[in-house]
């Protein structure tokens, strides 16, 4: 797994191309996307941890150890190479995480067609029906309250909560 310092280099957004252009795949990028739809859905409702994390590595996602991740989670179906999540990690049933965005092309005036990844740290809580957009960094031993949508990066040992997610608590390092 890699550390939080090799992390900076790939945590800047990149512009990807609008939604009707995405629709012009190669036979490669088409059976790449069936794939990473299959494997999702397996994974969405799989009953075990185990094999819920062996279908998302499969699909290009990083996982550490000691990690869980609950039924009905979506992990970005087009991007998920872009999801790292470190070790000693729970994400909850029902979170979804993005790292993807692709208006329309009529949208181009208001909306930027983007691709940021998202990093969840060292023993972060994501609680059930949670969103993380694009771009998010999930402090280390964060907790994102449930059904929070987290827009922005949180900072280490701090609990947010709401639509958009805001501060509630910061708390000290805790003990091992």
């Amino acid at each position: 797994m890699m550390t939080s310092i090799q992390y900076k280099d790939i945590l800047s957004a990149k512009n990807v191309p609008y939604y009707e252009e995405t629709q012009k795949r190669s036979f490669i990028q088409k059976v790449r996307k069936i794939r990473n739809t299959m494997y999702l859905l397996l994974a969405y409702a799989c009953p075990n941890n185990k094999l819920r994390q062996w279908m998302h590595r499969r699909r290009g996602v990083h996982i550490g150890k000691n990690v869980y991740i609950g039924m009905f989670c979506f992990l970005d179906n087009l991007h998920p190479e872009y999801i790292y999540i470190e070790d000693n990690v729970s994400v909850n049933a029902g979170t979804m995480i993005l790292t993807h965005f692709n208006p329309m092309k009529r949208y181009a005036p208001i909306f930027q067609a983007q691709m940021a990844p998202v990093l969840i740290k060292n023993g972060a809580i994501v609680a059930v029906r949670s969103t993380i957009l694009p771009g998010v960094c999930i402090g280390t031993n964060a907790v994102v309250s449930a059904g929070s949508v987290v827009e922005k990066s949180i900072p280490d040992y701090t609990m947010v909560k709401g639509v958009p997610a805001k501060q509630v608590l910061e708390f000290q390092q805790l003990m091992n």
